[in-house]
């Protein structure tokens, strides 16, 4: 469990330092406030993730099985939102 945990910090990491490298070359007006935001996102994942690793096992499948839809439906908004942007 602790080697899966590094690994999604670790991809969270990236993602994160990849996403900002993105808004920095594109959009530098408005890098300081996504960097930030992501970088909180980041956070806020690995404490709910850790949150998460202290329950009992089934306790860990009915969190996670609700934080994967919570999270499934904010990738929905965005995926709509960038059709709607390449209509």
């Amino acid at each position: 469990m602790d080697h899966a945990r590094r690994d999604l910090a670790s991809a969270s990491k990236t993602w994160v330092d990849s996403t900002s490298k993105f808004v920095q070359d594109k959009a530098p007006k408005v890098s300081a406030t996504i960097d930030e935001t992501l970088e909180k996102t980041s956070e806020t994942f690995k404490r709910t993730m850790n949150t998460i690793d202290a329950q009992t096992k089934t306790q860990q499948v009915k969190l996670l099985r609700a934080y994967k839809s919570f999270l499934s439906k904010q990738i929905d908004v965005i995926e709509k939102r960038l059709k709607r942007l390449n209509e």
